[in-house]
């Protein structure tokens, strides 16, 4: 026994005082009083510590038996509270007394705070007034009123079984946290698919950052202004100076058959005056003006109409408009870095961010193919025929549904020469939608004074040439305001060539977006917000975030206030699914969700791609892989290589292999006879894709110094590797070296 001494060190809280022998009792009666209450404050302590290291868990235990009743009773409560809300649950234990949980912490027992939390859980049995969701299917009218289902083979909803196996999913999720304890961040982190956050802000980005500033084309004050009546739908031109003379040219589409979308012409100029109302069959005009004993003309703008539709009538109630915003080649990534403005204000108001949003092919005609028809590129071009005169006329673009249910639709997309639906390929024969803005853009690159800023359209006269395209769909989205619309607008000019001049843009764009909010637009519109890609070439590709920043579009979208209270599940489907792997299928499979916003989504169609895929307003599997998703190996941000040595026997052979196989597809493309047979310059670097045999190849070939990537499967018996050369990327640009092939799939492995 051990024979060290225990003194009581006097406190301020408990001093004892000096007693003599008579009053031994009271003094020990003391020592005790003060040993509990330190004892007490010591238990306290160690519980609240307890207490805060439980809280900033984010796992649930796997089953009821782990915890005690105490901590099963707040576990249930709260994870039962992220379903509801501002709502009670009810259970009935096994005394048959009523236990009420309160979904804003209370618990109480009839009127008594206090609640016997030492029965036996197997004693606990469930009522059957739970909530619907744990019932039946969620009713997508929104109502809440209907009774709840009762399984006829169940004396009572198993809701244990329900939460248990709920609990288990989530503690499994939360083993794979977006951050980790070393700070590594992720978009989505599942068991398929880890797909890190690379920093917008790192130094290696920011030391080839240059910032840009919005470019003011023309100084001059405005010779003409146009004026919108709201009464009647007309537009009025407005001469600013005295004496001034004034006229318009107007813009129509003249090409035909195989020119169809190619060409425009131009009317005489037509004088007019102050206040001139504008025809209704005048939809783009370019306007002249003189100020007097100028003998040139002194002004050139250009301006576009939208006139309402003559058999345009009021669609049902409560039908959503769409309008989709897109900005070629911008990932996630780099809008932050470019346009934060843009990303506060996205951040500010009713924005859902798809965070883990992935390209599905390599350029915008794949990508906005699958948004816009449900269509990988290999099924639309043998199904919509792009190389054929008429052939995206017969294509079932989702505008056409919307245009069924009685919408407005609009397209228009600056950069002519290069746009989606022209470049290489037919364009349309007639007009895709009620609003084309394709006359109106061929016309103000050929007429006006025109400035470049890295190969493309910069200032066109007056404005920039990503102006006219929003300016348009502001000028739409106003005239149909009261009526339902599908309009999509689409820029190139200010993102394509330059990852940093989209920052010039910035402060413009929420201009566009407020102008939107305040013109009422936002109050019936779903608006998506969304980019086909990253850079696919120039420095920002070539460095370590490179992979990512190419597969990564940035993908907002915004409901109106009355779908958000209306289907409340839609909003907490776009939460969940802010951090879960998406594609452009699934916003394919949105639009076919809106035009039936009722219907249950099992009976909703699917993309003819990607069946798997289905809307965001429903939740996404956590666990989901891009094979799921539709999207190709290749193309897959869910980035779990390691790095294999550039010397390896394998590294090379692969390498090797995959220069033969473009030089084979070259081979078989007519009108590319001219393009050089390719040799392997050296690996740059070469990668292994988990414990797969898929490997990510960097590599140069000559002549050219063309710079490649691929995804490529080995086969490690027969020493073969198979690839999709079409899924090849090219890392930087080519357009200069491929002059002499008209071959769209061709473009980017020739060298002249």
């Amino acid at each position: 026994m051990s024979k060290t001494k225990y003194h009581l060190i006097p406190v301020d809280d408990c001093r004892i005082e000096e007693e003599n022998n008579n009053n031994f009792l009271h003094l020990i009666v003391k020592f005790v009083l003060c040993f509990l209450i330190i004892l007490t404050i010591v238990f306290y302590a160690w519980d609240s510590a307890k207490d805060r290291l439980e809280s900033t868990t984010l796992s649930f235990p796997t089953t009821f038996e782990e915890e005690s009743d105490l901590q099963r009773e707040k576990i249930m409560q709260e994870y039962l509270g992220s379903y509801l809300n501002n709502s009670d649950i009810v259970f009935e234990n096994s005394d048959r007394t009523i236990v009420q949980y309160n979904l804003s912490g209370l618990i109480e027992k009839g009127n008594d705070s206090s609640v016997d939390l030492q029965a036996e859980e197997s004693n606990v049995n469930y009522m059957k007034y739970i909530p619907d969701e744990f019932t039946r299917t969620p009713d997508f009218n929104g109502s809440n009123g209907a009774e709840p289902h009762i399984d006829q083979n169940q004396t009572e909803p198993n809701i244990e079984s329900y939460l248990e196996n709920d609990l288990q999913e989530d503690s499994l999720n939360s083993s794979y946290p977006l951050e980790t304890e070393t700070h590594v961040k992720y978009f989505v982190n599942s068991p398929q698919c880890k797909m890190f956050q690379p920093d917008p802000f790192a130094k290696n980005i920011m030391k080839i950052y240059d910032k840009k500033h919005y470019t003011v084309c023309d100084h001059s004050p405005d010779m003409i202004t146009v004026s919108f009546n709201e009464t009647d739908s007309t537009f009025s031109l407005n001469k600013n100076e005295r004496g001034a003379s004034c006229c318009y040219k107007q813009i129509l589409r003249a090409g035909k058959r195989t020119q169809a979308d190619k060409h425009y012409t131009l009317h005489p100029c037509i004088k007019f005056e102050h206040g001139f109302v504008v025809p209704r069959h005048v939809e783009a005009m370019i306007t002249e003006c003189r100020r007097p004993k100028d003998l040139k003309v002194s002004q050139t703008d250009a301006f576009a109409f939208v006139h309402p539709r003559n058999d345009s009538t009021k669609t049902e109630p409560r039908r959503p408009s769409v309008l989709l915003l897109g900005i070629d080649s911008v990932s996630r990534i780099n809008l932050q870095l470019t346009m934060p403005q843009l990303y506060e204000y996205l951040g500010a108001q009713h924005w859902f961010e798809m965070q883990g949003y992935n390209k599905m092919g390599d350029n915008t005609f794949p990508n906005l193919m699958a948004v816009l028809t449900g269509f990988n590129k290999s099924y639309a071009i043998s199904s919509c025929r792009p190389d054929e005169v008429g052939g995206l006329d017969a294509c079932p673009f989702i505008w056409k549904d919307f245009k069924d249910k009685g919408y407005t639709t609009a397209f228009a997309e600056d950069w002519g020469p290069f746009s989606t639906f022209d470049y290489l390929i037919k364009g349309f024969r007639v007009p895709p939608t009620d609003v084309y803005a394709r006359p109106l853009v061929l016309a103000v690159e050929k007429e006006l004074n025109a400035t470049y800023d890295s190969g493309m359209p910069h200032c066109l006269g007056r404005r920039l040439a990503s102006e006219y395209v929003y300016d348009l769909a502001v000028e739409f989205t106003r005239v149909n305001r009261n009526r339902t619309f599908f309009g999509m607008f689409w820029t190139n000019t200010f993102s394509h060539n330059n990852f940093a001049l989209p920052s010039s843009m910035d402060a413009r764009m929420v201009t566009y977006m407020r102008t939107l909010d305040r013109n009422g637009v936002m109050d019936n519109t779903i608006v998506i917000f969304f980019s086909d890609h990253g850079s696919r070439f120039g420095p920002l590709r070539r460095l370590s975030s490179g992979f990512l920043e190419e597969r990564l579009p940035f993908m907002f979208i915004r409901l109106p206030r009355w779908i958000r209270e209306k289907y409340p599940h839609f909003v907490k489907s776009l939460e969940v699914n802010r951090n879960r792997l998406t594609s452009p299928y699934d916003i394919y499979a949105t639009f076919r969700h809106i035009l039936e916003l009722d219907k249950e989504p099992e009976k909703l169609p699917r993309p003819n791609s990607c069946p798997s895929c289905h809307s965001i307003f429903e939740e996404v599997d956590w666990s989901r892989s891009c094979h799921q998703a539709g999207i190709e190996d290749h193309w897959c941000g869910c980035d779990s290589f390691k790095p294999v040595s550039k010397t390896d026997a394998t590294a090379k052979s692969i390498a090797q292999q995959l220069v033969q196989a473009i030089n084979g597809f070259l081979a078989e493309k007519k009108g590319a006879k001219k393009c050089q047979k390719l040799k392997l310059k050296y690996v740059s670097s070469v990668q292994r894709r988990s414990n797969s045999s898929s490997y990510l190849v960097q590599f140069y070939t000559s002549p050219g110094g063309a710079f490649f990537e691929a995804t490529a499967d080995w086969d490690a018996d027969t020493k073969n590797v198979s690839v999709s050369v079409p899924s090849i990327s090219r890392l930087e640009s080519y357009a200069s070296q491929s002059q002499c092939t008209s071959v769209k799939e061709a473009k980017k492995f020739c060298i002249c």
